[in-house]
């Protein structure tokens, strides 16, 4: 297939308990859908269905695990899959909390990865690990390539470790998604080829047959997608170049970019895992802005499993604008 690094996730291993599912939601994203599900899926967590992308945006959904207290990252190693790995009771439900997260990327098309991300994790690629997964992708499941596109985000470009190993890679097709100083900053400091599309203030100025032809004339090339002013990005561009790039489903890997889309109204859905370890301290997602006790979003759990006595999955929609 290709050279990227592929690993087995035994189905015995990982298999997760579904003990709870909220079937007439599930039934009806399944009625609009166009997914087909592999037999792994199946065979180890329960069906996945999506909905369809609107016409302005992807489809949205998170993958994360917290700790038992809510926490995202230990504060001497703030790497995010140790709060998975490190759980000494349950390993393999460590291993089927990143398999989990290998369907979601298999999934996806696009994966949005923080600038954080890149620097606590130096050989971390956002590809599909599990080998059945990634043929599935191409195999089963309609998708064009093995591995999603990975889009990198950043406020002024300066937080990207540019000589990450992801800018290695050929089989890794890399994006940037920052503010016009961000893109100045990459453009002057990047070693791989790239363009820069933008910048764009707003949706109407965005020429997407541009962009389309110069990624097509330099797909080897880092395209860099400059929104908003000054050093800040505009998200709700982002997402549009993205979805009228053919972008249907989008799996947002950055705890403050998930933040980000729930505060805009722009998250979809979030697969919550729990890993049942105490963290304290402060790295959890959403701790730089909190919601009002009269504004604040609100979530269906769609799907509750779990592995052993010592991990929780979930699946979780997200509703806004609810109010007394």
């Amino acid at each position: 297939m290709d050279e990227l690094l592929r690993m087995k996730f035994p189905t015995e291993d990982i298999k997760i308990n579904v003990v709870m599912k909220r079937e007439d939601i599930l039934e009806e994203i399944k009625k609009s859908s166009k997914d087909i599900v592999p037999q792994k899926v199946l065979d180890v967590y329960d069906e996945i269905y999506m909905p369809p992308a609107s016409a302005d945006r992807p489809y949205t959904f998170a993958s994360i695990v917290l700790s038992a207290d809510g926490k995202i990252a230990f504060f001497d190693d703030p790497q995010g899959p140790l709060i998975s790995s490190k759980n000494l009771l349950d390993k393999n439900g460590g291993l089927a909390d990143f398999w989990v997260l290998n369907v979601l990327r298999a999934y996806a098309d696009a994966i949005i990865i923080g600038a954080k991300t890149l620097q606590a994790e130096p050989m971390g690629t956002s590809h599909v690990f599990c080998s059945e997964m990634a043929e599935a992708r191409i195999k089963e499941m309609g998708k064009k390539t093995n591995c999603p596109w990975n889009c990198i985000i950043s406020f002024d470009g300066k937080d990207i470790p540019l000589d990450h190993m992801i800018f290695e890679t050929d089989e890794i097709q890399v994006q940037i998604g920052t503010s016009p100083m961000g893109a100045e900053y990459v453009k002057e400091n990047i070693k791989k080829p790239y363009q820069i599309f933008g910048p764009y203030k707003s949706i109407e100025e965005v020429d997407i047959d541009v962009i389309k032809s110069g990624m097509d004339s330099k797909p080897e090339a880092v395209a860099i997608f400059a929104t908003g002013v000054d050093e800040s990005p505009d998200s709700s561009i982002l997402l549009y170049i993205l979805r009228k790039l053919g972008i249907e489903k989008l799996c947002i890997e950055s705890p403050s970019f998930m933040w980000h889309l729930i505060d805009q109204e722009a998250m979809d859905e979030m697969f919550i895992n729990y890993s049942a370890v105490y963290v304290g301290g402060v790295i959890s997602m959403g701790s730089y802005k909190g919601f009002t006790a009269n504004k604040h979003p609100h979530a269906k759990i769609l799907m509750l499993g779990h592995h052993d006595s010592s991990f929780i999955f979930t699946r979780q929609k997200l509703y806004y604008g609810i109010t007394e």
